[in-house]
C-alpha cells in the first residue's frame, strides 16, 4: 500500500522570506535614489549659473586679485582699435570682452547687473596680412587686461576699474577720471557698454533698462 506523506511548510517561513525580499527591494531602491540625488547634486554644482567661483576676490584691502579662468566665462564682444596717427599695421589692438557667468544669467533674467558682477577686457596686439583685395587682422600677444567690478559695499560709486599688465597679480582701483566717468556717461546699462554687446542689447531694451540716449552722435567717441 502506498503511503502518502504531506509536508506542511510552516507559515512563519513564508512570511520571513517575503519580508526579507521586501527589505532587500527597499534597500536597493533607497541606494538607487541616493546615487541619483548625488549625481544630480554634482551636476548642479558644476553647471549652476550661481557658482561663487566668478566673484571678485581681494587682497590687501581693496586690491583686486587678477581673475583666473575668465576665458571660460561668457564672451560678449570684440573690437579692433586703430590708432589713426600710427602707420599701417601699428597701433592696432584687439579687445575681447568677457563677463562672469553668474552675472550674465542674472542679466538675461532681469536686464540688470547684480552686485559682484565682473567684466574682463582682454587686450592683445594685432598682426595684419594684406592682399590685393583684403586686409586681415589677427590677434597675437597678450598686452594686459582691464577689469570692471560692481561692488556696492566696497566702492562708493558702485563700479570700480582695474588695470593689469600681462603678469600683474593684484591691482588697485584706477582713479575716477580714468575710467569711471566715461563708463558712467556712455554706458547703455549702468556703467556698461551694452550698446556694443549685440546679444544683450535687445534684452536690455525689452526690460526697459537700456538708455537710448547713449546712441547719440557723441557716444562712439567715448
Amino acid at each position: 500500500m502506498l503511503k502518502y506523506t504531506h509536508t506542511r511548510r510552516h507559515p512563519t517561513g513564508d512570511v520571513y522570506a517575503s519580508s526579507r525580499r521586501e527589505a532587500d527591494l527597499k534597500t536597493a531602491t533607497l541606494l538607487g535614489t541616493l546615487v541619483f540625488v548625488s549625481v544630480c547634486a554634482a551636476s548642479l554644482q558644476v553647471s549652476s549659473p550661481d557658482s561663487r567661483s566668478d566673484l571678485p576676490q581681494y587682497a590687501s584691502g581693496d586690491e583686486l586679485v587678477r581673475p583666473e579662468g575668465y576665458r571660460e566665462w561668457i564672451f560678449l564682444s570684440s573690437r579692433l582699435r586703430v590708432n589713426s596717427k600710427a602707420s599701417s599695421g601699428e597701433g592696432e589692438t584687439f579687445g575681447d570682452v568677457f563677463v562672469s557667468p553668474s552675472a550674465y544669467h542674472q542679466f538675461r533674467a532681469t536686464g540688470g547687473w547684480p552686485d559682484k558682477t565682473v567684466f574682463v577686457l582682454e587686450k592683445r596686439m594685432s598682426w595684419s596680412k594684406s592682399s590685393a583685395e583684403t586686409v586681415d587682422h589677427y590677434e597675437t600677444d597678450l598686452m594686459g587686461i582691464s577689469v570692471e567690478v560692481k561692488d556696492t559695499a566696497r566702492f562708493a560709486e558702485k563700479w570700480a576699474y582695474f588695470s593689469f599688465d600681462s603678469s600683474t597679480k593684484t591691482a588697485k582701483a584706477n582713479p575716477r577720471a580714468m575710467c569711471w566717468q566715461c563708463h558712467n556717461g556712455g554706458g547703455a546699462v549702468e556703467n556698461t557698454y551694452v550698446q556694443f554687446y549685440p546679444t544683450l542689447k535687445p534684452l536690455a531694451q525689452q526690460f526697459g533698462t537700456y538708455r537710448q540716449a547713449v546712441e547719440g552722435p557723441d557716444s562712439l567717441r567715448k
